[in-house]
C-alpha cells in the first residue's frame, strides 16, 4: 500500500483536544481525532477554573498512540495551537508543578488585605488597564506575590507545555506570549519594566520565538512553536485573501480581520486593548480581534428559558433538547418572514468595555408578543450588536466574511440574519476543526509546503 504524507495539526481547546491529519499532496483532511478532555478540577472557590495536567497528558498520549498505530503514513511536521491566556507553572526542569489555570479563571476578583481587588492592584502597579482576569500575568502575580510560591521557575500555555514535552524546550510564539499580558507586540518582547513593577522576576518569563519556529523533533519529525488559537482559527478558515473577516460564534463571539502594520494609526481610537485588540500574526500583519461576551451562551440562556417554561408550566420532564433547538430555529425563521420581531438588546452578560450595561426588550405589541418573535429578536439583536461595535472602515474593506463555531453552523436562521445585517454573504467551513487546521497550515508554511487548494 502506498505511503501518504501528512501534516498533523493539534488544538488544545478549553474542553476538548482536536487533531487533524492533512494530506500534503492535495491539502485535504484525511482524518479527525477528537477527545473530550473532562479535565476540570472541582473547587469550592467559584472564582477558580483549573484543569488537571495528568488528564490532559493522558488524552494527548491516547491521541498520539492512535496516530502512531496508523499504517502507511509519513508525518511531515507537527503544528500546535490551543487556548490562550491560561498558564501552567513549571519548575527548573520544566515539569508542571501547578494545574492549568485556564482563561476562565476569575481569581483576579479576589479582595486583597487592602480591600481592593487583586486585578485592580495589578492594573495600577503595571499601569496597564488592558489586563483581564484569566490572563497569565494575573495568575503569576497570585502565585508568586500573593501566595509567595518558591517552586515555580517559569510558565507556559498548555499548548507550549506539550510542545515542550516532545522537544524538551519551552518557548512561546508572540501570539501566545501576547495573550499572557504585558507583551509589546511592536517589538515582540515582554514589557520588562511593567513586569518588574509587579515584583515579578523577569528571568521567569519564557524565551519568545517566531510564530513558525522549529523547536525540536518527534523522532525525525519537525515540531514547531504553538500559535494562539485565535490566529490559528483565522488561518484555518480564510481562503487565501487578506481582505477577509472571520466571525466566530462559540460561547462568546469574536470578529477578526488582518490589519497591515502601517494602517494601525487609522484605528487608534477604535483599538482599546479590551474589547478590540491588536494581536501578533506575521511580519506584515496584525490580527485585529473584537470580542463579545454575548454569543452562543446568550442564545443558550434563551434556550434554557424556553426549557424552563416546558418544565415549570407544562410539567414536562423529558425534554428532547435537539427538537427544542430545531423548533426555536424554525419559529424564528417564520417570524423573520413576517417582519415584526421584538427589538432585543441581548446583553445578558454585559460587554467587555461596559460592564454596567444591561439588556432590554422593546417594541412589544399585542400582535408581535410571541415566542418566535422573541427568538428572532434575540438573534437580530446579537447581529446588530456585533455590527454596531465594528469600525465602519473594516466592513467596507472586507470582501469575504467567513463564519465559524457551532453558534453559526447549527443555526441557519442566525446566518441568514447576519448576512442581512452585514450586507454580505457568510461562508461556512465544511469542517469544525479550524484551529487545528490552522496549526497544520502554520507548520506547512514553516517547511515550505504549498497548500495546493483550500480544504
Amino acid at each position: 500500500m502506498e505511503t501518504k504524507s501528512y501534516i498533523i495539526g493539534v488544538d488544545f481547546g478549553t474542553t476538548s483536544l482536536s487533531v487533524v491529519l492533512v494530506k500534503t499532496d492535495d491539502w485535504q483532511i484525511e482524518r479527525v481525532i477528537n477527545r473530550e478532555t473532562n479535565a476540570y478540577i472541582e473547587s469550592s472557590n467559584t472564582l477558580v477554573k483549573e484543569q488537571s495536567i495528568k488528564i490532559l497528558v493522558d488524552s494527548f498520549n491516547s491521541v498520539m498512540e492512535e496516530i502512531n498505530s496508523l499504517p502507511n503514513i509519513h508525518i511531515a511536521a507537527y503544528g500546535f495551537t490551543g487556548q490562550m491566556h491560561g498558564i501552567v507553572g513549571l519548575d527548573k526542569n520544566n515539569n508542571a508543578v501547578t494545574n492549568l489555570v485556564t482563561w476562565e479563571d476569575r481569581s483576579g476578583e479576589m479582595v486583597m488585605d487592602n480591600a481592593t481587588k487583586m486585578i485592580d492592584t495589578i492594573k495600577t502597579l503595571a499601569d496597564d488597564d488592558t489586563i483581564s482576569c484569566g490572563y497569565g500575568i494575573v495568575t503569576l502575580y497570585k502565585w508568586l506575590v500573593v501566595e509567595k510560591r518558591t517552586d515555580i521557575s517559569s510558565f507556559c500555555t498548555i499548548a507550549d507545555y506539550f510542545v515542550g514535552l516532545i522537544t524538551h524546550k519551552i518557548a512561546m510564539s508572540p501570539s501566545m506570549a501576547h495573550s499572557i499580558g504585558l507583551f509589546d507586540i511592536s517589538k515582540n518582547t515582554w514589557n520588562r519594566r511593567s513586569i518588574e513593577k509587579l515584583g515579578l522576576d523577569f528571568q521567569l518569563f519564557p524565551l519568545v520565538v517566531s510564530e513558525s519556529s522549529l523547536l525540536g523533533y518527534a523522532g525525525d519529525v519537525p515540531v514547531f512553536s504553538a500559535i494562539g488559537d485565535n490566529q490559528a482559527s483565522f488561518m484555518g478558515t480564510v481562503s487565501g485573501t487578506k481582505k477577509s473577516m472571520v466571525l466566530n460564534v462559540g460561547t462568546g463571539t469574536q470578529i477578526s480581520v488582518l490589519l497591515e502594520k502601517g494602517e494601525v494609526n487609522k484605528y487608534n481610537g477604535y483599538i482599546d486593548g479590551v474589547a478590540t485588540q491588536l494581536r501578533p500574526y506575521d511580519n506584515d500583519y496584525y490580527l485585529m480581534a473584537t470580542s463579545f461576551i454575548n454569543g452562543g451562551a446568550t442564545y443558550r440562556s434563551l434556550f434554557n428559558f424556553m426549557k424552563e417554561i416546558a418544565v415549570s408550566l407544562f410539567n414536562l420532564e423529558n425534554i428532547d433538547e435537539n427538537q427544542l433547538w430545531n423548533n426555536m430555529e424554525k419559529s424564528a425563521g417564520f417570524s423573520i418572514e413576517e417582519g415584526d420581531p421584538l427589538k432585543v438588546l441581548p446583553l445578558l452578560s454585559y460587554e467587555r468595555n461596559d460592564f454596567g450595561k444591561n439588556g432590554e426588550i422593546t417594541n412589544i405589541t399585542s400582535e408581535n408578543f410571541h415566542p418566535g418573535n422573541l427568538i428572532a429578536g434575540f438573534l437580530k439583536g446579537l447581529s446588530e450588536n456585533y455590527k454596531s461595535a465594528l469600525n465602519p472602515n473594516i466592513l467596507e474593506k472586507t470582501d469575504f466574511i467567513y463564519g465559524g463555531g457551532n453558534g453559526l453552523k447549527k443555526n441557519k436562521v442566525f446566518v441568514q440574519i447576519l448576512e442581512q445585517t452585514f450586507g454580505k454573504p457568510i461562508y461556512l467551513t465544511s469542517y469544525d476543526e479550524e484551529a487545528a487546521v490552522g496549526a497544520a497550515m502554520n507548520a506547512a508554511k514553516a517547511i515550505q509546503i504549498e497548500q495546493i487548494q483550500k480544504i
